[in-house]
């Protein structure tokens, strides 16, 4: 249950029931090739260039050969036996398959067995270490693990357990070694002392695997469920349901997802190991069991950043996205649905141009080829209403006249943003006895309504109406307010939403307006 590197991107999975080997491109979690082998392979192993895939075939006995680049069996090894499990050392020149009661030592330059090492009863797991210094074959039902020297191919040492063990994981500098042990849950193996030094209780286990960062393991327990256990404390910290009767599972070498085998529903669950939940159900064959991941599969992005953090709900503004892995990005979104446009990354940074939203917060996440960034509170960006604020004023002239004097007034609407005001309603009630008159505006009895719109930030318009200075109009002052009643969108600032003039009609001939 480790992660290979290579060329190729792929999760290579065991289809006991069926006899074939199904190809996940782990990029889109689609299956895209299946492999006849051999009669009910169970253990899978990569090497770690990526270019072979080792499948055991348990009922008709040898091992498959699987060129990557091709998806295509090439060899068949014979190993005069049941192999199950299997493991390849770190410089890709030794195949160790358990079978029986042994290990089976195979040159992959010849496909020949070059060695035949007596452990302990039923080897179910193996296991090399990073340096290549030993190898482990974890031994059900013998209940214990044999510690091989592999420059003599012999036992060295034997661990015992309490238990009948089944999968098995080593930490990634080969210190720890993680047993699942049907009497303690996962044992946890100090590898230089040889003994068991703690143990983690999982009732049912079956597969493990630790992420490449040695923080955490990932246990599959039946019916339906991978503990996640917190390797610092060594305490189980979450649980993920995922198919049915799940058996192996690996991690990838960026370690951003989990990939379980679930025996009884036939499919692989895919698992975020940031939010440990299931993203992708893939199906495979009859009864999966053994997976591997060969490929340098791209870390999944991270946002640390977002400049600025905040922004015009209709969108359109540069924005500036930090993080990590950001190189190759398929897409940048603000919150569910909102794409930005002209995106332009780098490995830290994305510049792109903010998409429309609604007023608020979101996340902005990046997609790569390496998935998509986690939600975080670095990533939050709010979008900000829309707001027009328009400011209103009012001009007053006096005409005198012995016949025909009037009061000419000048409604001056301006818009300074930041939006454009698409619609602004001013009205202006007149005193008794005065009856306006006005080629742009409605009159209703004597209220003046003036509608303009649309209006771009820093625009203004007028709009006239007169006012006849009538014998009733004679010697009395007269206040008028012209004041916004309606606009959209918002303004925001109300205090400047109205205008007034007096003007005093002394006589016909004498109009002062203030």
């Amino acid at each position: 249950t480790s992660a290979a590197t290579g060329p190729a991107a792929a999760a290579y999975v065991a289809n006991s029931g069926s006899g074939t080997v199904s190809v996940i491109d782990t990029a889109t979690n689609t299956t895209t090739a299946s492999i006849v082998v051999g009669g009910a392979p169970y253990g899978l192993a990569a090497n770690h260039a990526g270019t072979r895939v080792y499948a055991a075939n348990y009922q008709s006995g040898g091992i498959s050969v699987i060129d990557t680049a091709t998806n295509a069996v090439t060899a068949t090894v014979s190993t005069a036996g049941a192999p199950f499990a299997m493991a390849v050392d770190p410089a890709d020149t030794r195949l160790y398959v358990a079978q029986g009661n042994t290990v089976l030592v195979i040159d992959t330059a010849t496909n020949a067995a070059v060695a035949t090492v007596a452990v302990g009863t039923n080897p179910i797991a193996v296991l090399v270490a990073p340096d290549g210094a030993h190898v482990y074959a974890v031994n059900n039902a013998g209940h214990s693990v044999s510690v091989i020297d592999p420059a003599s191919n012999l036992v060295g040492s034997t661990i015992a357990l309490a238990g009948s063990p089944d999968g098995a994981a080593l930490s990634p500098d080969g210190a720890h070694l993680y047993v699942v042990d049907n009497a303690t849950g996962l044992a946890v193996i100090d590898t230089a002392g040889g003994a068991v030094t703690a143990s983690v209780p999982i009732a049912e286990g079956s597969g493990v695997a630790v992420n490449p960062a040695g923080t955490k393991a990932y246990v599959t327990a039946f019916p339906a469920a991978v503990k996640v256990v917190d390797l610092a404390t060594n305490t189980v910290t979450d649980t993920v349901d995922v198919g049915s009767y799940p058996a192996n599972l690996t991690v990838h070498a960026a370690g951003g997802y989990v990939y379980t085998t679930n025996t009884a529903s036939a499919d692989v669950s895919v698992i975020d190991a940031v939010t440990n939940t299931v993203v992708a159900t893939v199906p495979v064959g009859s009864v999966p069991y053994g997976i591997v991941v060969i490929g340098i599969l791209r870390p999944r992005p991270a946002v640390t950043a977002v400049t600025p953090a905040n922004g015009p709900a209709a969108g359109g503004n540069q924005v500036t996205v930090t993080g990590t892995d950001l190189a190759g990005a398929t897409a940048v979104t603000f919150g569910a649905g909102h794409t930005a446009t002209a995106v332009s990354c780098t490995a830290t940074s994305c510049i792109v141009t903010a998409p429309a939203g609604v007023a608020g917060g979101v996340d902005v996440q990046v997609t790569t080829p390496g998935g998509t960034s986690p939600v975080t509170a670095a990533d939050r960006y709010t979008y900000i209403a829309a707001t027009a604020d328009v400011t209103v004023t009012l001009a007053a002239t006096g005409v005198p006249a012995l016949l025909g004097a009037h009061i000419d007034y000048t409604l001056t609407i301006t818009n300074t943003g930041p939006a454009t005001a698409t619609s602004v309603t001013v009205t202006a009630p007149l005193p008794a006895p005065l009856s306006p008159t006005s080629r742009d505006c409605p009159i209703t009895g004597r209220t003046v309504t003036c509608t303009v719109g649309p209006l771009a930030n820093g625009a203004s318009t007028t709009r006239a109406f007169t006012v006849p200075v009538g014998l009733l109009s004679i010697n009395t002052a007269f206040a008028v307010t012209a004041s916004r009643t309606a606009s959209t969108p918002t303004d925001p600032n109300p205090a400047n939403n109205a205008a007034t003039r007096t003007c005093l009609v002394v006589t016909s001939l004498l109009i002062n307006c203030s």
